[in-house]
């Protein structure tokens, strides 16, 4: 822990902020100011093995980065004599870089990234010496490293320090699990850090909370840790305030959702009672008409009629898309087939309402309160937009057209690009911003409408 000076936020000289990540960015290469639990968890870590478990954002790769540095005395030196290698393992290509950009930032070590697993499989012995000598820290994908290992390229008597991020995968059918076996009968083996914000990698009951610990604990060979004082903690992590509102059901007074839903149903009814031999659900002919109905009625029970009605005017375009360029006539036949019970539900839709102004009778108490809550945050400068004709000209109530003709998509699409764009001050400053999860896509666009 030598060189290691403790500087909170609120003694240090530069202010109380002084420690958030876009200020850490500045801070020169060889100056470290770890937070108190950061400190208290690299102690951990030099002690024995050990799984970091910490919110996202709470500064993981730093701990690693710290245990790099305490343990470099081990990998200074020539590599052909005494020296060893650090290796970060990571799940993704892209977290590579990010990874190793961290190591440069907050060490002076030499790191070497390695992201292509077939590049890196074609290299010569005398390659991989090479980079074996340059290269201080390895920064690699798991499936990289599973192959080093198992070609006896760096052998475990070579590595000081393994760390493992998002390390929760290991007890999941993963390159960390194999990694993690090979390890095993080894009488030299390196020091573990696993990384991880979601130690149990999905949901679970509280009951099994314990031993879904103590597996992963048992498969990396570590003590799962995190830090003490939460409230310090916290401090530093996103805790968002979270507001769960209850929205009750959709009364369908009119019987159109009802009606809806039974002819999906019969319609889907008819493609699973479909009796063809395939050899793979990519080449089964009813494969396109069931996700398309499928997907429309996860739109009408989410959404309520009105939004499935928009939804499946996006549809029966696509679907006469599917029907221009199929080769094979009974590919052809259900996708027709699937075009006639959309355009029924337009037809069904079209006697409750009028497609082209927003009913509020016909959409659920979901999107109501959705609604109700965007509304909370319109800005009042976006009204004297509301009269200009590009604000929103893709949120037209009419812009779906039931047409069968792909030209006119065709001279709308031009028609967009030759439109000269217009200076006006962004309605948008200062306003939330928020982001919608949705299931899927076309309640998004549906939404969006």
């Amino acid at each position: 822990m030598a060189g290691l000076q403790l500087v909170t936020p609120a003694t240090s000289p530069m202010g109380p902020f002084f420690g958030l990540p876009w200020q850490q960015e500045a801070i020169h290469d060889n100056i470290y100011t770890p937070r108190k639990y950061q400190v208290e968890l690299l102690e951990a870590a030099i002690e024995h093995n050990t799984i970091v478990c910490l919110n996202t954002g709470s500064g993981k790769t730093f701990i690693a980065v710290l245990l790099t540095k305490e343990l470099s005395h081990q990998i200074r030196g020539h590599y052909q004599e005494n020296a060893k290698r650090t290796v970060f393992l990571v799940n993704t290509a892209l977290t590579v870089v990010q990874q190793a950009a961290a190591v440069r930032t907050h060490s002076d070590l030499a790191v070497g990234e390695y992201t292509d697993v077939e590049e890196t499989s074609a290299w010569t012995d005398q390659r991989w010496s090479q980079e074996l000598i340059q290269n201080q820290v390895l920064v690699m994908t798991c499936h990289i490293f599973l192959y080093v290992l198992k070609n006896k390229i760096l052998p475990l008597s070579k590595i000081n320090l393994v760390v493992f991020d998002d390390c929760h995968l290991a007890i999941t059918e993963h390159p960390y699990c194999e990694i993690m076996k090979l390890f095993e009968g080894s009488s030299c083996c390196p020091r573990i850090l696993g990384l991880t914000a979601s130690i149990l990698n999905g949901k679970c009951d509280p009951s099994e909370l314990e031993q879904k610990i103590l597996s992963l604990e048992r498969v990396l060979k570590s003590n799962a840790e995190t830090a003490t004082d939460l409230v310090v903690l916290d401090r530093y992590s996103s805790q968002p305030r979270e507001v769960v509102l209850d929205c009750g059901p959709y009364l369908d007074k009119s019987g159109l959702s009802q009606c809806l839903q039974e002819e999906l149903e019969e319609a889907l009814h008819f493609l699973n009672d479909c009796n063809l031999c395939v050899t793979r659900e990519d080449r089964d002919p009813t494969f396109i008409s069931k996700q398309v109905l499928g997907d429309f009625l996860a739109v009408l029970m989410v959404l309520g009629p009105w939004c499935a009605d928009k939804a499946a005017g996006i549809m029966v375009r696509e679907i006469q898309k599917y029907i221009k360029h199929e080769q094979e006539e009974l590919s052809r036949k259900f996708l027709l087939f699937t075009d006639t019970i959309l355009r029924k539900v337009h037809a069904l839709c079209e006697e409750h309402f009028s497609p082209a102004s927003l009913d509020l009778k016909f959409v659920t108490p979901k999107v109501l309160r959705l609604l109700e809550i965007l509304h909370e945050y319109k800005p009042f400068e976006r009204q004297q937009f509301e009269s200009v004709e590009w604000y929103n000209n893709r949120n037209q109530d009419d812009y779906v057209s039931w047409s069968d003709s792909e030209d006119e998509d065709e001279d709308e699409e031009v028609e967009v690009k030759e439109r000269p764009e217009t200076n006006f001050p962004s309605p948008f400053t200062n306003i939330l911003c928020g982001i919608i999860f949705v299931e899927r896509r076309y309640t998004a666009v549906v939404l969006n409408r």
